[in-house]
């Protein structure tokens, strides 16, 4: 009896029943984030085209988490945001005359060039905007023609290396719109195919002995290690994050993506810094704690755990890393700290010495995503 008792007393423990919970810190600093992209974003025709209303999967992020903190706060403005940054791109998208935006939107080349086609896909269910579909059809054509291996995985080429590369970053780029695809035509074959995808760049990158993610396997050189970049990992999360959403609860693969997803999360768990962060290297604690990736984490903990996809724990740890983000903001509630835009490298201080930048669109979703999960938290 006794025996048992302590069984019981034991488990119980593990899954932080009796362990003090860290409190959220206020959201007050995310909202005031989303009212400023709010003004400086154009949402009607009128309206000179700013950065949040070009062709970039940041922005669909942001608009995401704008949309989501709408919901929980029961606040309009946030609520109808990311179907008006939609209808003022479908209408003006000529007047950006940002070059990439242009042609990232009109002539995708490769599977970042994604921008916000997730978004398109759901619109349709509610208009019939020549522009959805033409769209969805750029996006589509470039998905037709992207190089893959033998065994059908989407991938980018890596001139550096001469080869053909499953990048960590492109999951990303495919799940929120093959998921979108399935369920508004109703054709299950979309979300199998995200299902397969993240199957896939788990079998090449999930490295066992780490418990993180590598960010490439390149088919001609398959022994390249690429280092634990932490936002490369936040991309494998962000992609099967949204992915659960959308797989029912019997469906044959919902427990294997469930045991990933629970691998990722409590590796990440074991890497998280004493101040709730996570740094450029997973790894590499000489690295510095970088903000989009810690937002990204957060992020999934939170949500995973309120879902009841994670272990208690990771609520407690989604929560340390929330109030680790407060550390990060600026007097203007701006985020710091937040690595520019990256390639792949095998050398790690090629990670090291990216360059950090403040209030960059690939720190700013992810953070008000979380923010949306604190809110959900607090009711």
């Amino acid at each position: 009896m006794i025996k048992n008792l302590s069984l019981l007393f034991c488990t119980v423990l593990s899954f932080g029943v009796f362990a003090e919970e860290p409190k959220p810190l206020p959201i007050k600093a995310a909202i005031e984030m989303a009212e400023t992209v709010i003004a400086e974003t154009a949402l009607e025709k009128d309206q000179k085209p700013r950065r949040y209303n070009y062709w970039m999967y940041q922005n669909y992020i942001i608009a995401e988490g704008i949309k989501n903190m709408g919901d929980a706060l029961d606040r309009p403005e946030f609520s109808e945001y990311k179907e008006k940054q939609l209808m003022y791109f479908c209408d003006s998208y000529k007047k950006i005359t940002d070059t990439r935006s242009q042609n990232h939107y009109l002539k995708p080349s490769s599977l970042w060039h994604s921008g916000m086609v997730a978004s398109f896909v759901e619109a349709q269910a509610t208009s019939n905007h020549p522009e959805i579909a033409r769209g969805i059809s750029y996006f589509q054509g470039m998905l037709d023609r992207a190089p893959k291996i033998a065994d059908g995985t989407h991938t980018r080429y890596k001139r550096q290396w001469k080869s053909k590369g499953v990048q960590i970053d492109d999951l990303y780029m495919l799940v929120p719109y093959w998921v979108r695809k399935s369920k508004q035509s109703g054709n299950p074959e979309y979300l199998e195919k995200a299902i397969e995808e993240t199957l896939s760049y788990y079998k090449y990158l999930w490295n066992p002995q780490t418990k993180l993610m590598h960010c490439l396997w390149l088919e001609k050189k398959p022994e390249a290690k690429i280092h634990h970049w932490g936002r490369g990992n936040g991309w494998f999360v962000m992609a099967i994050t949204d992915l659960l959403h959308f797989v029912p609860e019997n469906h044959p693969k919902r427990a294997e993506l469930l045991k990933i997803y629970n691998n990722v999360m409590l590796g990440l768990m074991a890497r998280q810094n004493k101040d709730g962060l996570w740094h450029q290297v997973l790894d590499r604690p000489e690295s510095y704690t970088e903000t989009s990736c810690s937002g990204m984490f957060t992020y999934s903990l939170l949500l995973g755990s309120n879902k009841g996809w994670l272990p208690a724990s990771a609520r407690s740890a989604g929560i340390k890393g929330w109030n680790g983000l407060q550390t990060k903001l600026t007097d203007k509630n701006q985020l710091k700290d937040v690595c520019v835009g990256t390639d792949m490298s095998e050398k790690v201080q090629y990670f090291f010495k990216r360059p950090r930048v403040t209030h960059d669109q690939h720190g700013i979703g992810p953070y008000l995503l979380a923010a949306a999960e604190v809110i959900k938290l607090e009711k």
